[in-house]
Parts: C-alpha cells; sequence; structure tokens
C-alpha cells in the first residue's frame, strides 16, 4: 500500500515536472521564435540613435512611369537635427548630403486611387497599405524602410569609431510598382477645376477605346500626406468634413435621367420609340393614383423620343415604359453591366442596383424606373462604361487602372491588357443614341456642357434625394477634342441650384482639358 502511494506521489511530481517544463519550452517558443524579430528590434532600438527613412515600398506610377504621391526632397537637415543629441563628430555630421523620398504630399494625385500607409517608426518593419492601390498590392508594393543611425553606449551617446551607419534591405527585384492608366496631366485638370467646383463628387475621365482610365477624383480630396505624418484631433476632424475616406466614383447613387439612356436604347433595340399618336406632354403625366411631372413643371408640346431625350422629358419617358415593359427595360440595363462591379483593384467598389421584374409591384414603381429613381442606382464608374459602349459602336469594353506589376530593374512582372467584351447593341441602335445625345447638348437639357473647342454629347440628370431644394446632379457622356475620343462622367452630391451643374462643370473640364490635347500638338 505505501508502495503505490509512493508511486502514485512520484507520478504526480514528474508530471508537474513535466508541467512546468513544458510551460517553460512554450514561453521560450514564444519569446525566441514567435515575438523574437520584434523584441531584436525593440533592442536594437534601444542601442542606436537613427531617422527612419519613408517606406522602402514601391512606387505607384503613371500611364508614363512617374510617381503620383511621392516626391524627392533633400533632408539633410532634418536628419542633422535628429542626430544632434548622440555628440557626432562635426566633420561627420557636414558631410551629409542626403536625398529621401516623401511618400506624400499636398500636390500627391489621384489619392483615392494610391491610397495611403502610415508613417514607417522603425527600420526594417514593413507597413501595410490601408486603402487604394496600396492596399489591393500590398504584397507587390511592399518593401522595407531603411534608416541613417549610430550606434549608442549606455549614456545614449555615440560609440566612436563606428561612424554613421546606413541600414537598409537590399533585393535585386522588389519592391515591385504599379503602373496606372492615370495620365497625370488630366488628373491635374480634373482635381484643380473639380476641387474648386464640387464640395462632394466624383469625375471620371476614360479612354473608350482601350477602357483605360485616364482620370478619376473623388471630392473631397483625401488628404494621404496628413494621414501618413499622423495630426492633431483637431486637424483631423476639419479634415474628415464631408468625409473624405470615401471613394464617390465607386458608389452607388440614384441615376435620375440619365438611366434614360437605357430605356432608349431599349425602344431602339424593339422598334417601339414612338407611339401610335403624337405625345403631347403637359408638364404631369398621371401614373394610376400618383403623377409624375417634368422638371420644374415644363409643359414641352408634342414631342418624338430624340426630342424628349434633349429635354428630358419625364412623361415622354415613363409613356414609353409603359409601351416596353419592365422586362425590356430590366434586361437592357443588364446588358450594359449596370447592377454589376467593374472590378476596379481599389476596394469597396459598390455594384449599384437594378431592381427584379419581381421588384417592380405597381405601376408608380415602373414610372420611377423609367426616369432613374425608385430602386436604380449605379456609380461613375459604371455611367462611364455605358458611355464608352455607346460611342464604341455598341461593343463592351472593360474599365481598367492597372496595367503592370513592374520590378525596380523596369521589367514586367505581371501585364493586365485591355479586355474587350461582347456588342451590347446593335450599329443602328448605337448610332440613333449618338445622334440623339448630341441634341442633348446642342438644343438640350445640358447646353453647358458644350464648346467650340470640341464636339460632346451626353446626357444630364437630377436625382432626387428626398429632401427639398437638395437632389444629386450628374452629366455622363463624351467628346470628340480633333479625333480624341473621351468618356466624362461628372457626378455632384447633394447638389443645390446655387451651385454649378455637373453639364458645366463638364463643360470646364473639357475645356481644359481641350486646351492640354491643342497645346501638345
Amino acid at each position: 500500500m505505501r508502495r503505490e502511494k509512493r508511486q502514485i506521489r512520484i507520478m504526480m511530481l514528474l508530471g508537474l515536472f513535466c508541467l512546468l517544463l513544458s510551460a517553460l519550452i512554450g514561453r521560450l517558443f514564444y519569446l525566441q521564435i514567435i515575438k523574437g524579430s520584434q523584441y531584436a528590434v525593440a533592442a536594437s532600438a534601444q542601442r542606436t540613435g537613427s531617422y527612419v527613412f519613408s517606406s522602402g515600398r514601391g512606387q505607384i506610377l503613371d500611364r508614363d512611369g512617374i510617381s503620383l504621391h511621392a516626391q524627392i526632397v533633400n533632408s539633410s537637415d532634418i536628419v542633422l537635427q535628429k542626430l544632434a543629441p548622440y555628440n557626432i563628430p562635426p566633420e561627420l555630421l557636414s558631410k551629409l548630403d542626403i536625398k529621401e523620398e516623401i511618400r506624400y504630399h499636398d500636390g500627391s494625385l489621384a489619392s483615392h486611387v494610391t491610397g495611403y500607409i502610415q508613417r514607417p517608426r522603425q527600420p526594417m518593419r514593413a507597413q501595410k497599405g490601408l486603402a487604394g492601390l496600396e492596399r489591393s498590392f500590398d504584397a507587390e508594393l511592399r518593401g522595407m524602410p531603411s534608416a541613417i543611425g549610430v550606434i549608442l553606449d549606455g549614456r545614449r551617446k555615440m560609440v566612436p569609431g563606428l561612424g554613421i551607419n546606413l541600414w537598409e534591405y537590399e533585393h535585386y527585384r522588389r519592391p515591385y510598382s504599379v503602373q496606372t492608366t492615370i495620365d497625370r496631366r488630366l488628373q491635374e485638370c480634373v482635381e484643380a477645376v473639380g476641387g474648386r467646383l464640387i464640395e462632394k463628387g466624383a469625375v471620371v475621365l476614360l479612354d473608350p477605346r482601350s477602357g483605360d482610365i485616364l482620370a478619376l477624383a473623388s471630392f473631397p480630396r483625401l488628404p494621404v500626406e496628413i494621414l501618413y505624418r499622423g495630426t492633431t484631433a483637431e486637424e483631423l476632424e476639419a479634415v474628415e468634413k464631408n468625409n473624405p475616406y470615401v471613394n464617390r466614383a465607386i458608389m452607388q447613387y440614384p441615376t435620375g435621367s440619365v438611366f434614360k439612356v437605357i430605356v432608349a436604347a431599349a425602344a431602339l433595340e424593339e422598334n417601339i420609340s414612338e407611339p401610335e399618336q403624337a405625345f403631347l406632354c403637359q408638364g404631369a403625366y398621371e401614373v394610376g393614383n400618383s403623377t409624375i411631372r417634368c422638371y420644374g413643371g415644363t409643359k414641352h408640346g408634342v414631342l418624338n423620343l430624340q426630342q424628349a431625350l434633349a429635354v428630358s422629358c419625364n412623361g415622354y419617358f415613363v409613356n414609353l415604359a409603359e409601351r416596353l415593359g419592365k422586362e425590356k427595360i430590366l434586361e437592357m440595363a443588364g446588358r450594359f453591366k449596370l447592377g454589376e462591379t467593374t472590378r476596379l483593384p481599389l476596394g469597396n467598389e459598390m455594384a449599384g442596383n437594378i431592381p427584379t421584374v419581381s421588384e417592380l409591384v405597381y405601376p408608380g414603381d415602373l414610372a420611377n424606373t423609367a426616369i432613374g429613381q425608385g430602386l436604380i442606382a449605379a456609380t461613375p464608374v459604371q455611367l462611364a462604361r455605358m458611355m464608352a459602349i455607346i460611342i464604341n459602336d455598341g461593343r463592351d469594353i472593360y474599365p481598367r487602372l492597372v496595367t503592370a506589376i513592374i520590378d525596380k530593374n523596369g521589367n514586367n512582372v505581371q501585364k493586365y491588357p485591355v479586355q474587350y467584351g461582347s456588342n451590347v447593341i446593335s450599329f443602328r441602335v448605337a448610332k440613333r443614341l449618338q445622334a440623339m445625345l448630341r441634341t442633348v447638348v446642342t438644343h438640350g437639357s445640358a447646353q453647358a456642357a458644350d464648346s467650340n473647342l470640341y464636339t460632346a454629347a451626353g446626357k444630364s440628370g437630377t436625382a432626387e434625394t428626398g429632401r427639398a431644394g437638395i437632389n444629386h446632379s450628374w452629366f455622363a457622356g463624351y467628346v470628340d477634342i480633333k479625333g480624341h475620343k473621351l468618356v466624362a462622367v461628372v457626378f455632384v452630391e447633394e447638389w443645390s441650384e446655387h451651385q454649378a451643374t455637373a453639364s458645366r462643370i463638364f463643360g470646364q473640364i473639357m475645356t481644359e482639358v481641350a486646351q492640354l490635347y491643342i497645346k501638345s500638338e
């Protein structure tokens, strides 16, 4: 009996010993393996005095290979100030001539495209992309921040004889850079004009031949330079007015009368564009127990489809939708890829919304759909794609924002080719729509979009928000500048009558763009 008890005690002690040993091994594994690199960096930081340079990441480039966000500056004076407390001999400091990349500055372009990271605080520790392409291509762009500094003794003074050191990580190919489709001249133009005239909204310029997005701006501008370096609570509060974090170019909104282009396309495809008798607009149209009014109650008189599109007659398009049927309209919207994302690598792109047939229960639902209200919603980029299809004589094109990933030697790592889609509408219908959209600008509701510097076409829209006097203003169209064709969409969120309309802003932007093209010839 005593022997058995003794054996039990021995086994219990052995078990306790094994448990303690396992805990010790586990703790050592955690400290040495899991947290080893972190503690090594912390220990190194205690015995070094350093100035940490920028991220070491690859660049986000425009279509010509120029950085959209970074600038190179001489930071010798800043480094001297940082290292001065460490008793460094003056002869060593006087030899410093340091050029440094500033990752973001107040002149950085396309900030909603590039996104941002936070400034590194320690050398040789990579930062993560927090938004935009910085986040979507984080693995490709990732690099190690370098630093310049000295080894310190216990009194936090430089150890004599060890000199000033440069700590950096070198790889023969990395970091990679991302080459975009952005044209910095056009981006600068869009941001300058839009920044003056748009408090909240977005502008998209697109090359209809390739689908390349030449400019993409959301307003207010995302202040990446402040988010990078850090800021005070008061400064951050001022910056966050109107929520600059949202990229409105890929957010969905009711389209208003721009959706009438889809209704017109469906009618032309079905060859039922005109009623049996001439349509007479008296400023309002009865739908069941509801009344759909034209903007401002305007009585447009006798109209055909081209005239109705030009003046944006609500009554005509509600009547046209009734004759077409909801199935035909929704099917056409789907063919134009409304209701699905364009797959831009920006994150958080919304798909817009096209209702199903079963969701349009009442006559008023179809009426609201016909004029771009109710359940209809789209993004500025989606409407740019819609206009590209029309100017391409009916052929779809996928919007493209990134053309290639390249290594530090300029070699391609991965290419993103142009992607053509199928024919969405017939050549005949596309040509009819082009003529109609031209009339909207020359004689219709969007005459402010026209200029003698280019030939323009498009459709304006005013989408209700449910707030008195506050609407969304749209213009989606395209221009021909001496053979250069560009699609442009301008969106003004929460527009009121004291502000410039999207059509007028389109005109001002495209006038500046046209002058750029003319000067470059």
